[in-house]
């Protein structure tokens, strides 16, 4: 027989279940990522009036859905090649969009325009328009990009 000099320790065997601290951790973990994705899904989704228009035609809201938010837009062909157009009209207090002269929403000097008022003390249904009626360069403009405010 072994004598308890001989004998071997056993191993420490830790419990198959997490600790409470552990537990913890990973609860408030978990509820600030979702707190996050609450304030981003928030951020994201657009209220009715929210909308923008080229030519009378909804680009963004209205049924247009809201593909075109944070995308570079150019103009069509038409509305480029027509120094009377185009007219643009942005709804609401949550997004603006930036026309710009060159393509691919590139800056260039002054030639950028941004249409809407981000104004969370106006009506919301409130619109703002613009075209080469207010300034005749707006006829040459090329892409625009819509983001909230």
């Amino acid at each position: 027989l072994p004598t308890c000099a001989q004998a071997t320790p056993l191993p420490v065997v830790e419990p198959p279940f997490p600790s409470a601290m552990q537990l913890r951790n990973l609860l408030v973990a978990s509820l600030a990522v979702a707190a996050v994705g609450i304030e981003v899904l928030k951020k994201t989704q657009l209220d009715i009036n929210q909308k923008v228009y080229i030519e009378n035609s909804p680009v963004l809201g209205d049924g247009a859905g809201e593909g075109a938010l944070n995308n570079c837009q150019s103009f069509a062909d038409a509305h480029v090649a027509n120094p009377a157009a185009p007219t643009v009209k942005v709804c609401g207090t949550g997004i603006k969009a930036t026309f710009f002269l060159r393509g691919r929403c590139e800056g260039y000097y002054e030639h950028q325009k941004t249409v809407g008022s981000c104004n969370k003390g106006a009506a919301s249904e409130s619109c703002e328009s613009w075209s080469p009626s207010n300034d005749a360069r707006f006829g040459a403009y090329q892409s625009y990009l819509i983001e909230q405010c």
